[in-house]
């Protein structure tokens, strides 16, 4: 063979093993796309996109599109919308109490065979209260994430101020009127501080009804129950009420991103809010915060659970469903979520993370942080979990502002809710009795 003829074959050869180097190296990467949303006060879309930043920068074969929907609402709108028109992201953030719809849209998957997987979750390691509205037919269909319970926040100098013990926060209904009327301030009839301000929520509302002896909701897996009209629930709203009346909270419906706005400003001295609130109202008061369990009602303590989970979407290609639970394993590692519970104010919600750094420390230098999670020993599962969730929330805070406006009472308020809420329940096949 001539020495032509062998130059000319190696020559071929080496290209050959260069093309296949080359097309190896230039297989795309799986992009995902990631909807979530950003339920509370604070820039709190910067450090998501900074951990999906450090994801892609350590996984080549997978690269995640974050997509920052809005709120809680609009996120779900716009993720049953791409479910609906068959091209859903890969991955979401969306809220517990909207797995039942999730499920009736059979727009997500079960993750039970991931968690057992060689490449699984110790799910047992995740709290209680947060896991009871990821679980339905008995099934895993979501991983917790930012989880919250509210808790009391409360401007610790002007405790002092009014004579009241900074480290003694109200502990009881009572104590909540009682402080309250010493913590207003007033310039003739104008009102320059409140004791206390409540959200008009459907969620925080469920608290009080908790506190008084009845979760409006369901305690199992029942995506039919809603208890709107019992005596509890009604006690719950007349309480309510009646800070309005005793002139502690602002008469009206109270928009929840007001709450944080009038605390850090000064104008109210108690607030109920979201345990994710916590690092924006710690940056930005210029006071100290104090933070404590929900005052108790005749039942005792109670909480209502909240927050989102991450959903993976069923009309992808199973290598997409691989990819995104990698991606959801990688952003609750204990260090991570433990992270974003910093960042946040969210619970971690799950023990391994308060047991390393960087939580374990932060937790033991802002005590504040550790509220939300003490008050889970007596949290139970979110309202509403149900089918035709959103309706019934929206519902439930119409009934709420009727009894803030005067327009109706506890009790013609809540069975009127009722009535409408069993009409939503019967068109999403419920039967009830």
């Amino acid at each position: 063979m001539s020495s032509k003829s062998m130059s000319f074959r190696l020559i071929v050869l080496l290209c050959s093993i260069l093309l296949l180097i080359g097309g190896t190296s230039a297989q795309e990467p799986i992009t995902l796309q990631f909807f979530y949303p950003v339920g509370v006060a604070g820039p709190l879309a910067q450090a998501i996109d900074s951990y999906v930043a450090e994801f892609n920068a350590t996984h080549d074969h997978i690269q995640v599109e974050p997509i920052f929907t809005g709120g809680y609402a609009e996120n779900m709108a716009r993720a049953t919308a791409a479910i609906l028109s068959g091209q859903p992201p890969d991955v979401a953030i969306l809220l517990g109490i909207d797995i039942y719809t999730l499920i009736q849209l059979e727009g997500i998957i079960p993750l039970d065979d991931y968690i057992a997987s060689e490449n699984g979750l110790d799910i047992d390691d995740f709290f209680e209260a947060f896991m009871a509205n990821n679980i339905a037919d008995d099934q895993v269909w979501s991983i917790p994430w930012q989880r919250s319970t509210p808790i009391l926040y409360y401007n610790k100098d002007a405790f002092a101020e009014v004579g009241l013990d900074p480290e003694t926060p109200p502990a009881t209904w009572d104590e909540l009127v009682e402080f309250g009327k010493q913590l207003v301030v007033s310039d003739g009839d104008n009102v320059t501080r409140w004791g206390v301000e409540v959200p008009t929520s459907f969620w925080i509302f469920a608290n009080f009804a908790i506190q008084a002896g009845q979760h409006i909701g369901s305690l199992g897996d029942d995506p039919c129950a809603v208890y709107l009209d019992t005596p509890e629930a009604i006690e719950a709203l007349a309480f309510l009420r009646r800070l309005q009346e005793e002139g502690v909270m602002p008469d009206g419906a109270n928009a929840w991103g007001t709450a944080p706005a009038d605390f850090i400003a000064g104008a109210a001295a108690m607030i109920y809010h979201s345990t994710g609130s916590l690092s924006t109202l710690l940056a930005n008061s210029p006071f100290e915060v104090g933070t404590a369990f929900m005052p108790a009602g005749e039942a005792g303590y109670g909480a209502n659970v909240g927050g989102g989970n991450y959903y993976i979407m069923k009309d992808i290609a199973p290598e997409r469903q691989d990819a995104a639970w990698e991606f959801i394993r990688w952003m609750v590692r204990p260090e991570q979520i433990g992270q974003w519970g910093i960042d946040s104010g969210y619970v971690a919600p799950r023990n391994a993370a308060w047991e390393v750094d960087p939580l374990m420390s932060y937790a033991a230098e802002v005590p504040q942080a550790s509220t939300a999670r003490f008050q889970l020993e007596y949290a139970v599962k979110e309202f509403p979990a149900t089918y035709g969730g959103q309706e019934i929330q929206v519902i439930t805070t119409q009934a709420i502002e009727a009894v803030n406006t005067g327009e109706q009472s506890p009790a013609d308020a809540l069975a009127a809710a009722q009535e409408r809420a069993n009409d939503v329940l019967t068109q999403n096949g419920c039967e009830l009795e």
